[in-house]
C-alpha cells in the first residue's frame, strides 16, 4: 500500500480502526460482566448453602400438611354418619386396629413405630375434637339427621385408609430432617397456611402437628443442616 493511497483514504482507515476498537472493548466488557456476575452468584450460594435444601424440603413438608388437612376435613362426614346412626364419636377398637397397622407399616419403612403411632394418635384426637364440636352444634340446632351422607364403611374409611398409607410415605420422606430446627420452623409457618378449613381452629392445628415438633433436644444430622 503506497503513501498516497493512505493519505487519500486516511479518514476511512481511522473510522475502521475506531469501530474495531469499539466492538473489541464492548465484547471484553460483556465478558467481564458475565464473569463478575457468576462470581457474585457463587458468593451468594456459598454464603447461604441451606437455601436450596430448605426449599426442597418445603415440598415434603407441604405434602404432609396437606394430608393432615384432608384427614381433618373428612372428620365432618364421619361425624354426620355417626350422628345419623346414633354412634359415639370414640371408637377405641378401630383406633387400636389402626395404630397396630401403622406400627407394622413403620417397621416396613424403617421408621420408629412409637413415633409413627404418636403421629397417628394425634390425627385421631384432632379429628375427634372436630367431631365433638360438630355434635355440640347440631344438638343446639336440633338437627335430627343429614341427607346424602357418605357411608362410613363403604366410602369414608377406605378414603381414610388411603390417606393413612400416604401419611407413611410422607413421613418416610420427612423423618430424617425432623431433627433440624429449620424444618420445625417450616412446619410451624406452613401449617398456618395449609391446615385451614371448616372446624380447624388453633387447638386442632396445634394438636395435629405436635408429634412433628418433638425433637427439640436432638441434633440435626443431614446434609447442609448439620
Amino acid at each position: 500500500m503506497n503513501l498516497s493511497f493512505f493519505r487519500k483514504y486516511r479518514l476511512l482507515f481511522f473510522i475502521i480502526i475506531f469501530f474495531e476498537l469499539f466492538f473489541s472493548s464492548t465484547v471484553i466488557a460483556a465478558n467481564l460482566k458475565l464473569y463478575f456476575a457468576a462470581q457474585n452468584s457463587g458468593s451468594v450460594q456459598l454464603a447461604n448453602p441451606q437455601a436450596i435444601t430448605i426449599a426442597d424440603q418445603q415440598v415434603s413438608v407441604d405434602k404432609l400438611l396437606k394430608l393432615i388437612q384432608q384427614r381433618l376435613l373428612i372428620a365432618h362426614d364421619v361425624a354426620r354418619w355417626k350422628w345419623n346412626h346414633k354412634r359415639p364419636i370414640e371408637d377405641l377398637k378401630r383406633e387400636q386396629e389402626l395404630l397396630l397397622k401403622v406400627r407394622q407399616q413403620a417397621t416396613t419403612h424403617n421408621l420408629e413405630p412409637d413415633t409413627v403411632a404418636a403421629f397417628f394418635q394425634a390425627q385421631i384426637e384432632a379429628g375427634k375434637l372436630i367431631q365433638r364440636v360438630d355434635f355440640q352444634n347440631w344438638q343446639k340446632q336440633g338437627i335430627k339427621s343429614f341427607p346424602n351422607v357418605p357411608d362410613l364403611n363403604q366410602k369414608l374409611r377406605p378414603s381414610l385408609d388411603k390417606l393413612n398409607t400416604e401419611f407413611v410415605f410422607a413421613l418416610t420422606e420427612l423423618t430424617p430432617v425432623l431433627r433440624c430446627p429449620q424444618i420445625r420452623e417450616l412446619i410451624l409457618s406452613r401449617s398456618q397456611v395449609i391446615i385451614q378449613g371448616d372446624g380447624i381452629d388453633q387447638r386442632v392445628q396445634s394438636l395435629a402437628i405436635s408429634p412433628l415438633l418433638q425433637f427439640q433436644n436432638a441434633s440435626c444430622k443431614i446434609g447442609n443442616f448439620r
